[in-house]
């Protein structure tokens, strides 16, 4: 009787203890959904549960876009080389013309700089004519848009560097007129400033 009596009792505080153990876990699988709560005005849905909807519409798009997100770019030179060669031509004859007109100022008081500005200033002229046929090849695109006139802008500036590169190779020749050089190599810096930030509004 008493070994039934300890059995039962024993039975019951087993069952006790799992009843407890698992109380909150049927409690919440047949506990009520939550509703949403809706922040309407004038017939508008402004927020649910406090979130406004466009922080909502906004996080979803990020998740989307995240989801659909374009693949790493690899770069490739082989294919690249050729494909839009002004954009790559166009920053020799701009650093190059920069460069020339800085030893051009040196030159002034050390005239020691005659062979290096030659030089560049040649470098200068045969790229600034490889930038500027590129350049033409790749004005279709603009035709008829509203960036076209900054385009044909640009490219008469393009071929006023040309021009002037031209002038300064003619002033580094001509002895008469070298010693003026520098003030061509001061107008061709100016140009490229103009030719380069309409080249930078064309581009974005």
């Amino acid at each position: 009787m008493k070994s039934f009596l300890v059995a039962a009792i024993f039975l019951f505080i087993i069952s006790s203890i799992g009843s407890f153990a698992h109380g909150d876990e049927e409690h919440n699988k047949h506990k009520k959904a939550k509703t949403d709560t809706l922040t309407i005005v004038n017939g508008d849905t402004i927020a649910i549960n406090g979130q406004p909807i466009n922080s909502r519409v906004t996080s979803l798009r990020d998740k989307m876009q995240m989801m659909t997100s374009e693949e790493k770019f690899v770069l490739n030179p082989g294919e690249r080389i050729l494909e839009h060669p002004h954009n790559k031509i166009v920053h020799f004859p701009i650093a190059i013309g920069v460069l020339a007109f800085f030893f051009s100022l040196l030159h002034i008081r050390r005239k020691s700089y005659d062979a290096t500005i030659f030089i560049l200033v040649i470098l200068g002229f045969a790229f600034s004519v490889a930038a500027f046929f590129t350049g033409n090849n790749q004005v279709q695109p603009f035709e008829g848009t509203n960036k076209y006139w900054v385009v044909e802008l640009h490219r008469n500036f393009g071929i006023g560097i040309m021009i002037i590169y031209f002038i300064w190779l003619l002033f580094l020749r001509i002895e008469k007129i070298k010693k003026y050089a520098w003030i061509i190599g001061a107008v061709i810096f100016v140009l490229i400033l103009i030719t380069a930030f309409l080249g930078g509004v064309i581009a974005h």
